[in-house]
């Protein structure tokens, strides 16, 4: 009589729990907002491509804690025509000035909001930046990265990349700041 008293209440239980798993497991369809955190490039770039899939576009992203990052996603697009994501990542300035440019060839648009550094697991810090394609590419975009230890420097090269029709769009500082400047593709000063 214990033992199937014991059974049977190990039953309930599992029964119970494996029902509460299944609820919190299942995405509510209203679900506003959707949070990815990870410390893998590689699979943080899965994961956007995934969530997108959905109709979700990105928010904000943002360093964590030591090596993590995290990005908030907004269902705003569409399943039909979802924005696609490219996650760059480097910790070369030249790299990522030659990534970005490529990305915008290919009709993506930086994500200032996305600008992060990132703690590695072994030594430097990398620069991570998502861009952004929307379902229809109205207008291209360049960019030019300036990056600098030495603040009056900074501005010197700021200057002279507004002369040329470029606008600040986000910065990043990681022992050195970097400014991101962007301008519409054949546009004039």
């Amino acid at each position: 009589m214990k033992n199937k008293f014991v059974f049977l209440l190990a039953s309930l239980i599992f029964c119970c729990s494996s029902n509460v798993f299944a609820q919190t497991s299942k995405e509510p369809a209203d679900q506003k907002y959707k949070l990815l955190a990870t410390t893998k490039t590689s699979t943080m770039q899965k994961e956007m491509d995934e969530v997108s899939a959905q109709g979700y576009r990105i928010l904000v992203g943002s360093p964590t804690s030591g090596s993590e990052m995290a990005v908030f996603l907004s269902r705003e697009g569409t399943v039909e025509a979802p924005f696609k994501y490219k996650l760059l990542a480097t910790t070369r300035t030249g790299t990522m000035q030659k990534e970005l440019n490529e990305a915008a060839e290919g009709g993506f648009r930086l994500i200032p909001s996305t600008m992060i550094a990132k703690a590695q697991l072994l030594g430097s810090v990398e620069i991570v930046m998502i861009m952004e394609r929307p379902p229809q590419v109205s207008k291209q975009y360049e960019y030019k990265l300036l990056a600098t230890s030495r603040t009056s420097t900074l501005q010197k090269e700021v200057t002279e990349a507004q002369t040329a029709g470029f606008v600040i769009v986000g910065m990043v500082s990681r022992g050195e700041h970097m400014v991101v400047m962007e301008k519409e593709k054949n546009s004039t000063p």
